[in-house]
């Protein structure tokens, strides 16, 4: 059967109509896909171009699913993208891709593993999800790379909703800035990271929720980088908005500093320690009370020392106006201190116990030092 000049042109129209119309479908599926949120940076046209595996991640949620497409190079670190969606609809919720992700999957399932989170440098999986603002819905922090502390893993975090999750700017910079993803305690409604720099500066902060947003309440920085290796501890706390600090030395015990000498005043038992932390290094006196805080720290300035005089066995040193005096007997044992503030001595007495090292090991570390 022929068809007219009339039909065959209202049939192309028709066509062209249907082209059109699947041209626009397309368009805004491409569109759809094109305003999927992304996180992360990574070589795309290098992860497009190289072979690449595909794994789904452990069943974590009733409402998600998540999957990884990771680059097939037996590396640690390697390139790859993570994905999260709606499991009712299908639809793409999350994007996250990184040049350093880490592949752990479950042996017996093969599956990814998901929510480990081994503190503070264990293990910790791509995806975590948990509860980080106490509302009730469970949140989601996906790996972005190793941007945190020393190489370690950094992540995004999605705060859950009603229908989805939306992304959170503070709680993705708690993610970033520290070692690894934030603690999570459920007794307390607290949060808390932590931070160091080498082995000798360590920070950990504690963040309560207001309004589902972290709000620092306390900073604990411990710095023991000064010459007698003893750390300084700063406490900060946030009164009422506003931060307050304290600062105080802290006496700990330490295989490598070296006691010669340790004995404790009468009545308050506060022990006086003078020690060093090698050989050939300064010796130093600390006046430490019950709660191992240090009142007492010697030298800490420039052109301060200790001096010990060996005919009247007396090690002595000064800070302003005050002379302190340990007077021991001819074996270096302790006998008695003495404290001099503008030439009024007064005596203070020792417990009757027998002191830790002697005064002349600490005679042989200053000639030692010099």
């Amino acid at each position: 059967m022929h068809l007219s000049i009339v039909q065959r042109c209202a049939s192309r129209l028709g066509l062209q109509a249907l082209l059109v119309m699947v041209g626009l479908a397309s368009s805004t599926l491409v569109s759809a896909a094109g305003a999927l949120p992304t996180y992360g940076e990574m070589d795309a046209a290098g992860f497009a171009g190289a072979p690449r595996e595909n794994y789904a991640l452990q069943d974590f949620s009733d409402k998600y699913r998540a999957t990884l497409e990771i680059s097939a190079k037996d590396d640690v670190f390697r390139p790859g993208v993570i994905n999260v969606y709606d499991k009712a609809s299908g639809a793409a919720l999350i994007r996250v891709q990184s040049d350093e992700l880490v592949l752990g999957t479950d042996p017996k399932t093969g599956k990814v593993k998901t929510n480990v989170h081994e503190l503070p440098y264990g293990e910790q999986s791509v995806l975590i999800y948990q509860d980080f603002n106490f509302d009730g819905i469970k949140d989601l922090a996906l790996m972005d790379g190793q941007n945190s502390c020393y190489h370690g893993p950094s992540y995004q975090v999605f705060l859950g909703t009603a229908d989805g999750f939306r992304h959170s700017d503070s709680f993705t910079k708690l993610a970033q800035n520290n070692c690894g993803l934030f603690s999570v305690n459920e007794k307390t409604r607290k949060i808390e990271t932590m931070t160091k720099d080498g082995c000798c500066w360590h920070q950990t902060s504690t963040y309560s929720i207001r309004n589902g947003e972290p709000v620092l309440e306390t900073q604990t920085v411990l710095d023991h980088t000064g010459g007698s290796g003893l750390p300084t501890e700063t406490v900060s706390r946030n009164q009422n908005g506003k931060m307050t600090h304290t600062t105080r030395i802290v006496w700990e015990e330490d295989q490598q500093r070296e006691v010669l000498l340790s004995f404790r005043l009468a009545p308050s038992g506060k022990r006086v320690v003078l020690f060093r932390s090698g050989d050939a290094s300064p010796v130093f006196y600390a006046a430490v009370d019950s709660k191992n805080q240090v009142g007492l720290l010697f030298p800490q300035a420039e052109g301060e020392q200790l001096k010990y005089d060996a005919a009247s066995h007396i090690l002595s040193f000064v800070r302003g106006d005050t002379a302190y005096r340990i007077v021991g007997d001819a074996k270096g044992a302790p006998t008695a201190m003495q404290v001099v503030v503008r030439g009024k001595t007064t005596e203070l007495k020792l417990l009757a116990e027998p002191a830790q090292g002697s005064l002349n090991k600490v005679a042989d570390a200053l000639k030692a030092a010099q």
